[in-house]
């Protein structure tokens, strides 16, 4: 190490406690911001110091590992601040603001277009990066630009949404290792405030009694597989209910594993993989995890040897 890390750095800090799966060992440096300027200056030292980066919003859709992350976690999460500045029918959002807040505030300029994302835990960063969708609407529906950080370099710049190759739970970011530090939307679609926050009622109403919301969990752990849904296929695989550890496939959704105690990361990491190899020889459709993984793990994932690993 060449220098000593900033201030607001901490050392030895465990993950358990910032991720929504409340599973995962320590980070060596952990660093939890709402300021920009932190945020520069943190990957700068990083970079001068030769210290790996990973980063979390709200600690939802990711699983760290037992052994935890051996260089600096940066957590951007701005739970406590607004970052949200309106032009007209345009939005602009700091990337460690929360989604639903987004959300709401959209909602209040009575605009359509992003209401369905409703209940999506993490921040509005973490959902660009993910593209993050549900039911009929994603990210990439409204979003025009965004102003990232190369944690490669600390340099920063903005992107266009051409830029941003938008996918299906993807995007560039999940290439790149830039950090998302702002993100601007554009709606068209005016309606009633009152219709608009029905239907955000709903939605959240739908999200409760489907999802295992009263146990820890990361939210769906597998991406939707073309012509299918990953909970379907791991349900006709009699897979729900299943458990190793204190990791459970939920009984309510079966796209969900759950922390019932004190599970491991390992535990987590074994049923995903079981899970991919079941659905995989009864249904020939190899499920590609949506969790993102931080640090190492024991067990690799499943591909079957007639499958391209990507």
């Amino acid at each position: 190490m060449k220098s000593l890390p900033p201030s607001f750095i901490q050392e030895h800090i465990s993950l358990r406690v910032k991720t929504t799966y409340k599973i995962g060992g320590n980070a060596r440096f952990y660093c939890r911001t709402t300021d920009s300027s932190e945020i520069i200056t943190a990957i700068g030292w990083a970079l001068d110091s030769d210290v790996p980066l990973s980063v979390l919003g709200k600690g939802s859709n990711v699983l760290v590992s037992d052994d935890g992350w051996p260089g600096l976690i940066l957590q951007l999460d701005g739970e406590q601040a607004e970052h949200i500045i309106w032009n007209d029918s345009t939005v602009t959002v700091d990337g460690m603001t929360a989604l639903n807040r987004l959300i709401k505030s959209v909602i209040e300029h009575g605009f359509a277009g992003i209401e369905e994302l409703a209940g999506i835990p993490g921040t509005v960063g973490g959902a660009v990066v993910m593209n993050a969708g549900a039911f009929s609407q994603c990210i990439a529906d409204t979003l025009e630009e965004v102003t990232c950080c190369d944690s490669r370099t600390g340099k920063t710049y903005t992107r266009t949404q051409p830029e941003l190759q938008l996918g299906y739970r993807t995007s560039i970011f999940k290439k790149n290792r830039e950090i998302v530090l702002s993100a601007t939307f554009s709606f068209t679609e005016k309606l009633e405030k009152t219709g608009l926050e029905e239907k955000r009622r709903i939605i959240m109403e739908k999200r409760k009694r489907k999802q295992p919301l009263d146990f820890p969990n990361c939210g769906s752990v597998f991406k939707r597989p073309p012509g299918n849904f990953a909970g379907t296929l791991i349900e006709k695989a009699g897979l729900k209910g299943m458990t190793y550890g204190d990791a459970q496939v939920s009984e309510r959704h079966g796209n969900f594993i759950i922390n019932t105690g004190n599970a491991k990361a390992e535990d987590v990491r074994r049923l995903i993989v079981y899970i991919q190899k079941n659905v995989y020889e009864e249904f020939g459709v190899l499920l590609e995890p949506e969790v993102i993984f931080i640090g190492s793990f024991k067990q690799p994932l499943y591909f079957p040897r007639n499958e391209e690993q990507p």
